[in-house]
């Protein structure tokens, strides 16, 4: 409560919230109340803060203010426009050495106008592709298809017939790529502030006064204050928060120390709004594309028998929940029937999943048609040869299906990897995403998504690096 209501002066509301639950009816107590909260909340976030082990997370938060009686200053508009931010120690044995590197960073910067080039790391597109690189496997699968071959499977024994449960302690978690511990991280909340982070100089006035928080600056400017010096601060938000974060540094390249231009900041890309933009990428691609053509079998025609009542809703404005729900459900369905498919040419004469169940396959068959079902679908070369062929020879409803079992399974591994900490199989999954979100005009996602992987595996010291990759994880 401190951390949001001045101590002298508690609203009316809170005393009469704290009135009704019974924790208190006397002004004078939720006053003292509210002022030892108030300095316990501000001592903490000096603690942390001074610290330098920690990353700021805003975002904006609007609420709707509706007036009983409307005023004459502005009748109409309602909605107040706030920032409000966290602090989260830095875990995982991160040291203050490893963000000693500001001024090393700062020669490399673009916008330093004493930069040389020879300074700026020149990394070729295709070295992206290589940061992760995987060992062959017996199975003749790559790691994206060993994926696709668990989920197979585990779709199956979750969502299949009830004879398939009794595989659940067989099947084990996926390879992991490169995991992040895990460790409880705490929170310190900082004090909300009035100001719309809808601009670089909004952007600017909130860190100023989310670092008078914490005790956080130039001692030239604000005596008593700690100075990073060579250190750098980790800053989080959305794509649109980092934009603004990246102009306000390049605005700022002439300052003559270095807490002026900002040098300290790195910005950390938060992946739940990655993973937002990547269900947003299949929307635009499967159901608002214009160029799309109706069938019997587009994403739609399936929707529209989950979900009768929201058609209007998906083809409009869905919202990531709906999207992501769409996915995951018309998902399994898909791959329950590529199951049914395959028994069936497998088995001959059975023909449904719950005669399959009947026949009590063995864990070993089970994982035998998992692999091949998961080589059924072509490479993105071969698919590519699919579709040059002649126009008669081509099967255009099965190839726009295979292109959404793709991308659905590419959402499911990027989210597995997102719940379960291992960076490295969501980094692994950025590529293809940038390609996406590349043909169907996410361009500034794709844009952000490169230059991470720049940052991050060319740029960062191998100190920062870690401090990067553990961080952007363990937000969401």
């Amino acid at each position: 409560m401190g951390v949001f209501l001045h101590a002298c002066n508690v609203p009316e509301t809170v005393l009469e919230l704290l009135a009704h639950i019974g924790l208190s009816i006397s002004t004078t107590s939720v006053t003292n109340a509210a002022m030892n909260l108030s300095k316990e909340s501000s001592r903490e976030i000096q603690n942390v803060g001074r610290s330098l082990l920690a990353i700021y997370a805003y975002d904006n938060l609007d609420v709707d203010l509706k007036h009983l009686v409307a005023t004459a200053e502005d009748p109409l508009n309602t909605l107040v426009h706030l920032t409000t931010g966290l602090l989260m120690p830095l875990q995982h044995g991160i040291t203050l050495n490893d963000l000693d590197c500001s001024d090393y960073l700062w020669k490399r910067y673009h916008n330093n106008l004493n930069v040389q080039p020879h300074d700026i790391p020149n990394i070729s597109f295709h070295s992206l592709h290589d940061i992760h690189p995987e060992a062959p496997s017996a199975t003749g699968l790559n790691r994206r298809k060993r994926f696709n071959a668990w989920k197979y499977l585990f779709d199956l024994i979750e969502f299949g017939p009830s004879y398939f449960r009794k595989f659940k302690s067989d099947l084990k978690d996926p390879e992991v790529v490169d995991p992040i511990p895990l460790i409880k991280t705490s929170q310190t909340p900082l004090r909300a502030l009035d100001i719309s982070p809808n601009s670089a100089g909004n952007n600017a006035n909130a860190l100023d006064l989310f670092f008078q928080q914490t005790g956080v600056g130039d001692p030239g400017v604000t005596p008593g204050v700690r100075n990073p010096q060579n250190h750098v601060i980790l800053l989080s938000g959305d794509l649109l928060t980092i934009e603004h974060l990246r102009t306000l540094r390049a605005t700022r390249a002439e300052e003559s120390s270095s807490w002026g231009r900002i040098q300290y900041m790195i910005p950390v890309m938060g992946l739940f709004h990655l993973k937002m933009a990547c269900a947003d990428g299949i929307w635009r691609i499967f159901i608002n594309n214009k160029a799309k053509q109706r069938d019997s079998n587009d994403l739609m025609a399936h929707i529209s028998q989950i979900r009768p009542k929201e058609t209007r809703k998906m083809e409009t404005k869905p919202g990531f929940r709906r999207m992501h729900e769409v996915i995951q459900h018309i998902g399994i369905v898909s791959r329950l029937e590529v199951w049914r498919i395959a028994v069936k040419e497998r088995f001959g004469g059975v023909t449904t999943l719950e005669d399959f169940a009947k026949m009590e396959p063995a864990w070993e068959v089970l994982q035998k048609m998992a692999i091949q079902i998961a080589k059924r679908n072509p490479t993105p070369s071969g698919f590519s040869r699919m579709r040059t062929q002649d126009s008669k020879e081509r099967d255009k409803q099965l190839e726009n299906m295979i292109l959404r079992e793709e991308y659905f399974l590419l959402y499911e591994e990027i989210s597995h990897g997102l719940n379960h900490g291992d960076i490295g199989r969501v980094e692994s999954c950025f590529m293809p995403w940038i390609y996406i979100f590349a043909g169907c005009g996410k361009h500034k996602y794709a844009a952000e998504m490169r230059r991470y992987l720049e940052d991050v595996h060319f740029l960062y010291p191998e100190g920062l690096r870690c401090v990067s990759t553990s961080r952007s994880v363990s937000l969401n």
